[in-house]
C-alpha cells in the first residue's frame, strides 16, 4: 500500500509543478504582451517626434534662405503671409528676379480639414507632416513683438516688417500628440 501512496504524491507533485509552470508562463505572456505594447506606442512616439524635427528643419531652411538676393533687386523674403500659409521668396540663381515655378519661391499650408502640413516648392506640392491637430503662422517685427495678421493675411507694408518667422504644429500620427513651437529669424543681409 506504501508505494500506491507515493505514486499519489508523484502524481500530485508533478500537478502542482505543472500548475506552476503553466503560472509562470501566463505571466511571461502577459510581461511580454505588455512590453511588445509598450514598444509600439515608444515607436510611434519617435516617428511623430521626428515628422515634426522634419517639417521644423525644412521650414528653418527655407526661411533662413528667404531674402536672399545677390543681385541687390530688392526681392522681398515674405511674398505671403496668412496664419495658415506662408510664401517665401529668394533669387537662388542670382539673376534678380524670382521665378515662382521654381524652387526659388517655397510655400508652407496648413490644410487642418485634410490634417496636413505641405511645403510647395515652386508647383510642386510635398506633403510634409499628417496628422496635423494644430498648426498657425506667427510672424514677428524687429523688437520681436508679434504682428496682428488679418484673415486676408498681412499686406506688403506689414510683410516688410517681418524679421521672424513662428510655427506651432501639432501633430498626432499614433497616440500621444507632439506639440512644436519654432520661431526663425530671417535673413539680414544677401
Amino acid at each position: 500500500m506504501r508505494s500506491g501512496a507515493q505514486r499519489g504524491t508523484a502524481l500530485l507533485e508533478q500537478l502542482v509543478g505543472t500548475m506552476l509552470a503553466l503560472l509562470v508562463l501566463g505571466t511571461l505572456v502577459a510581461v511580454v504582451g505588455t512590453g511588445s505594447g509598450l514598444l509600439v506606442a515608444v515607436a510611434a512616439r519617435g516617428e511623430t517626434e521626428d515628422t515634426v524635427q522634419l517639417a521644423v528643419e525644412a521650414l528653418t531652411f527655407d526661411v533662413r534662405r528667404a531674402g536672399y538676393d545677390p543681385a541687390a533687386a530688392g526681392v522681398p523674403a515674405v511674398s505671403e503671409a496668412r496664419t495658415d500659409r506662408l510664401t517665401l521668396a529668394a533669387d537662388l540663381n542670382g539673376d534678380g528676379t524670382v521665378a515662382a515655378s521654381s524652387e526659388e519661391t517655397t510655400a508652407y499650408v496648413c490644410a487642418l480639414p485634410a490634417q496636413q502640413l505641405s511645403r510647395i516648392i515652386g508647383r510642386q506640392s510635398l506633403p510634409l507632416a499628417g496628422g496635423v491637430l494644430a498648426c498657425g503662422f506667427r510672424y514677428l517685427d524687429a523688437t520681436g513683438t508679434p504682428l496682428a495678421v488679418p484673415p486676408a493675411g498681412l499686406d506688403v507694408p506689414d510683410r516688410s516688417r517681418i524679421r521672424a518667422v513662428g510655427l506651432d504644429l501639432t501633430l498626432r500620427l499614433r497616440g500621444t500628440p507632439t506639440t512644436r513651437r519654432v520661431v526663425v529669424a530671417l535673413r539680414t543681409s544677401p
